[in-house]
């Protein structure tokens, strides 16, 4: 079982994050954000550091994530993102030797959502056609501001992109953000589809708002979901996301307690 991070959630400097990964016994990183923005729109010196990681033969990018697709379906963002960025993003996925990238499905607004899933799916579907002639493949988050919230809303989605380069990075923790059930009812329906794994974990407090905690500690069922993944043959990297602070010493207690939980299973 691959464990793995976001490099963000340790440092903006990827560097410093690698570094630190490796020194808690991870080699395997997915990539978001540097110091100078979100991929691909960086400086040419984060651009060179990036560059450095993926020489090395001791690290491995896992995947990246754009964050394309979290403004709205009709924004000026959106086709900024489809027209310059998808572009931009899978060029330097091929120069990091990166496979997978992964997106959202607009975030939620006025519009109907019998007109914005056909339309979500259409945008999706074009772009995993430019992902498949650059070998990579297109992984679509559930997100819980976004049309594709939970599992099930991501699953009709996918299932009327109908086209063979799309796959779900399955967050059961933004599920809980949606108000979903991502385990068992939503992972029964999606596994066929789960080829990424954003692992992160949260709570409530006393008045009803939701707070990143360590993996584990929270309200998503990370064991279970865990030991399901491990019984369907799940093969893919299992990517801490901290989403708390602090930033370093929370990735490290993340990561620790997700490598207890699956050396359980193991």
């Amino acid at each position: 079982m691959i464990l793995a991070v976001v490099t963000d959630e340790i440092s903006s400097d990827p560097i410093t994050a690698v570094e630190l990964g490796m020194e808690w016994g991870i080699a395997h990183f997915e990539l978001r954000s540097v110091a100078s923005g979100r991929l691909p729109e960086i400086s040419s010196a984060d651009h060179g550091r990036l560059r450095s990681l993926a020489a090395r033969s001791d690290v491995t990018l896992t995947a990246m994530s754009p964050g394309f697709f979290k403004a709205p379906l009709d924004s000026p963002e959106t086709d900024r993102q489809f027209r310059d960025g998808l572009p931009k993003a899978l060029d330097l996925a091929a120069e990091l030797s990166i496979s997978k990238m992964i997106f959202f499905a607009a975030r939620k607004d006025d519009m109907p959502r019998s007109e914005a899933v056909p339309r979500v799916a259409d945008l999706l579907a074009q772009c995993a056609d430019a992902c498949q002639e650059a070998g990579v493949l297109l992984l679509l988050e559930n997100e819980h501001i976004c049309w594709a919230d939970n599992g099930m809303n991501a699953l009709d989605i996918l299932q009327q992109t109908q086209h063979p380069n799309i796959a779900l990075n399955w967050d059961p923790c933004n599920s809980v953000w949606s108000g979903g059930t991502p385990f068992p009812d939503e992972y029964e329906r999606i596994k066929a589809h789960v080829r990424h794994l954003h692992v992160k974990d949260t709570a409530r407090d006393g008045r009803g708002e939701f707070h990143g905690m360590p993996i584990g500690e929270g309200e998503v069922p990370w064991s279970e979901q865990l030991r399901a993944l491990r019984r369907d043959g799940y093969e893919g990297p299992y990517t801490v996301e901290t989403h708390y602070t602090p930033k370093v010493s929370g990735s490290r207690r993340c990561a620790e307690n997700l490598r207890r939980m699956l050396f359980e299973i193991a």
